[in-house]
C-alpha cells in the first residue's frame, strides 16, 4: 500500500529526452548554449562599457544629490555666506588701509558720473516735454482748422439752394470735422495732463539735481581737505617714526647692534689674550736666548783662555821679556781682548 508501482502501460512509454525528437532537442540546446556563449562574448565589451557608464552615472547622480543637499541646506548656505562676507570684509579693510583717499576719490567720481547721467536724463525729459508741447500746439491748430471747416459747412447749409446730395455731403463734412476736432481736443486734454505732470516732475528733479550737485561739491571739498590733512599727517608721522626708531630702536637692529658689540668685545678680548700669551712666550724665549747667549759667551771665554794657556809655553821670548821689561804680556792680552770684542 505504501509503494508506488508503475503500471505496465507507463513502463512501456519513453520520456521526451529518450525519443528521437529529444535527441534533436539536446543538440539544439547545446547549439543554442554555444550560440548564447558566443553572443555573450561578443557583447561583453558593450556590457562592460554599459556597466562602467552606469557606475559613472550613479556617481554623478550621487555627487549631484550631495551638491543639491549642500546648496539647499540652510546652515551650510548661512555658513558659506558668513565666510564670504568675512573674507570680503577683510579684503576691503586691507584695501581701505592701503589707499583710503583713492577710495574716496573713486566714490566722488562715481557720484559725478551719476550726476552726469542725471543731467542727460533731465535733458531727455525736457525734450519729451517740448515734444508734447509741440504736439499739443499742432493738435490745437488742427482742431481749430477742423472746427473752422465744420462752421464753413454749416454756413453753406444755412445759405440754402443746395441739392440733397450737396446737403448730405456738407453735413457729412461738418460731422467729420467736428468729430476730428473733438478727438484732437480730448487727446490734447490727456497730453496736457501728462505734460503738466512731467513739468512738475522736471521742476522737482531740477531741485534734486541742485541738491545732488551741492552734495557732490561738499563731499569733494571734504575729500580734498582729508587728502591735505593726510599728506601733512603722513609727513609728521614719518618724522615721528624716525624719532621713535631713534629712541626705541628697531628690535632686530637692536639685537644686531648688541650682538655686534658682544662680538667686538669677544674679538678684542681674544686678540688681547693672544697678544698676552705671545708676550709671555716671547719673554720666555728672550730669557732663554739671553741665557744661551751668556752660556755661549762663557764657553767661548773658557775656550779662548784654554787656547791662551796652550800658546804661553811656546813663547819663551815673551816670558823673558816679561821678566826684564814687563811689556810683551799686556800687548798679547790686548790682542785677545780685541778678538773677544
Amino acid at each position: 500500500m505504501g509503494t508506488n508501482q508503475t503500471s505496465p502501460v507507463m513502463q512501456g512509454l519513453k520520456s521526451f529526452w529518450q525519443r528521437p525528437e529529444g535527441n534533436v532537442g539536446k543538440v539544439i540546446l547545446v547549439l543554442a548554449a554555444i550560440a548564447a556563449g558566443y553572443g555573450f562574448f561578443q557583447i561583453l565589451p558593450f556590457l562592460i562599457v554599459l556597466a562602467a557608464n552606469t557606475l559613472y552615472l550613479a556617481v554623478l547622480i550621487a555627487a549631484l544629490l550631495a551638491f543639491l543637499y549642500i546648496v539647499t541646506n540652510h546652515r551650510v548656505v548661512t555658513l558659506a555666506k558668513l565666510v564670504f562676507q568675512s573674507v570680503m570684509r577683510y579684503l576691503t579693510g586691507l584695501f581701505i588701509e592701503l589707499d583710503p583717499i583713492g577710495i574716496l576719490k573713486n566714490y566722488i567720481a562715481e557720484m559725478k558720473k551719476n550726476l552726469a547721467v542725471m543731467d542727460e536724463q533731465l535733458g531727455n525729459l525736457n525734450g519729451s516735454i517740448r515734444t508734447l508741447q509741440n504736439q499739443l500746439d499742432a493738435n490745437q491748430k488742427e482742431a481749430e482748422h477742423s472746427i473752422a471747416l465744420a462752421n464753413q459747412a454749416d454756413k453753406k447749409m444755412a445759405a440754402g439752394n443746395l441739392s440733397p446730395l450737396d446737403q448730405q455731403q456738407y453735413l457729412s463734412a461738418k460731422v467729420t470735422n467736428q468729430r476730428h476736432a473733438a478727438s484732437l481736443l480730448n487727446i490734447n486734454k490727456s497730453l496736457t495732463d501728462l505734460r503738466d505732470k512731467l513739468q512738475v516732475l522736471y521742476n522737482q528733479l531740477i531741485r534734486w539735481r541742485a541738491t545732488a550737485e551741492f552734495q557732490v561739491t561738499d563731499k569733494e571739498n571734504r575729500v580734498s581737505e582729508e587728502e591735505m590733512r593726510r599728506k601733512a599727517l603722513k609727513k609728521a608721522y614719518s618724522v615721528f617714526q624716525a624719532a621713535k626708531k631713534i629712541f626705541r630702536g628697531d628690535p632686530v637692529a637692536n639685537q644686531i647692534y648688541d650682538q655686534t658689540l658682544e662680538y667686538l668685545a669677544d674679538d678684542a678680548g681674544q686678540m688681547l689674550g693672544e697678544m698676552e700669551d705671545f708676550n709671555r712666550l716671547a719673554n720666555k724665549l728672550m730669557t732663554n736666548m739671553d741665557l744661551e747667549t751668556g752660556a755661549v759667551n762663557d764657553e767661548a771665554m773658557k775656550q779662548l783662555n784654554e787656547f791662551q794657556q796652550k800658546l804661553m809655553p811656546a813663547a819663551p821670548t815673551a816670558a823673558a821679556a816679561a821678566s826684564s821689561g814687563q811689556a810683551a804680556a799686556p800687548a798679547a792680552k790686548d790682542d785677545f781682548s780685541d778678538l773677544m770684542h
